[in-house]
């Protein structure tokens, strides 16, 4: 059965006012439940716009972790409170699965916005293991995704690698977002086409498809631009070689999930990112 082709879901009302259209067509729905979250980790208005949506849709949905540190050497403070609240929304979203970033987002009382990369290392594959194990408790089923990393720790082809590990330490599958590999694999100088061949495809359940950006050359010293995981703009033409090369590896695919950010949207961007979702729809039913 090919795998479905959905779009990751944003609370907003600019996002809803230009993607119409993809609310009623796409096959499966993706849920970023800290989007959707006040204090406390309590529901927001935002939560029952979507929870209402899926439920009249009754499409698939998955939920799609951002800062739960998985990779974090220290259980954050706030991992007992989210846990709860993932566990709260697995059931009324019902979840197929659940993803989340590959990365630390905490160390001591310390916390970025963001996850920083980890080293390919038997710790923190052991580490991440054990964060997955926790998070099953919300969801059977867990993923990791891959990061549009800026750096790396070790050699960049060791990522690859240490994918693989993880995926073998913990039972755990993967999403492989292509784009991030895209950036991330520009911004650390290797092809990405290599460090693909690298990938655990038979473990990659989910692909993410997007657009992103380049840095202002004024950022660094140097003048180098990095690529960045901005989720706007139109899908480039790598990351949909990158997909042509995926679809026929990944043999336990089951989704392929576009995104857009909501502050970046317009009509001209919901008028792309309609045809990214035509494209990769294309995409899916060719190789399947």
């Amino acid at each position: 059965m090919p795998a479905l082709v959905g779009i990751a879901l944003q609370p907003d009302d600019v996002f809803f006012a230009h993607n119409r259209d993809l609310l009623e067509r796409a096959e499966l729905f993706e849920v970023t439940p800290e989007t959707l979250w006040g204090s406390h980790c309590q529901p927001t208005a935002g939560y029952e716009r979507l929870l209402d949506l899926t439920q009249r849709r009754q499409v698939p949905v998955v939920g799609h972790g951002v800062l739960f540190s998985i990779g974090a050497v220290e259980e954050p403070k706030r991992r007992a409170a989210w846990l709860q609240a993932l566990q709260r929304d697995a059931n009324a979203f019902g979840f197929a699965w659940l993803s989340e970033h590959l990365g630390f987002a905490d160390a001591g009382d310390c916390h970025t916005a963001w996850p920083l990369p980890l080293p390919p290392t038997d710790e923190a594959v052991a580490i991440v293991a054990k964060s997955l194990a926790t998070l099953r408790s919300a969801c059977p089923t867990v993923l990791f995704e891959n990061n549009a990393d800026l750096f790396c720790l070790g050699e960049p082809m060791a990522q690859a690698a240490f994918y693989a590990r993880v995926c073998e330490a913990a039972d755990a599958a993967m999403l492989l977002d292509l784009h991030n590999a895209y950036a991330y694999c520009r911004n650390t100088g290797i092809a990405l086409r290599d460090f693909l061949e690298q990938l655990p495809w038979d473990r990659v359940l989910e692909l993410h498809l997007s657009g992103g950006s380049d840095s202002d050359p004024e950022f660094l010293p140097s003048g180098r631009s990095m690529r960045l995981d901005s989720h706007d703009g139109a899908v480039p033409d790598e990351v949909w070689e990158a997909m042509e090369l995926a679809l026929p590896r990944a043999s336990n695919l089951r989704a392929v999930v576009c995104e857009w950010f909501p502050d970046a949207m317009n009509d001209a961007a919901a008028t792309q990112f309609a045809a990214d979702f035509d494209r990769a729809q294309k995409l899916v039913k060719e190789f399947g």
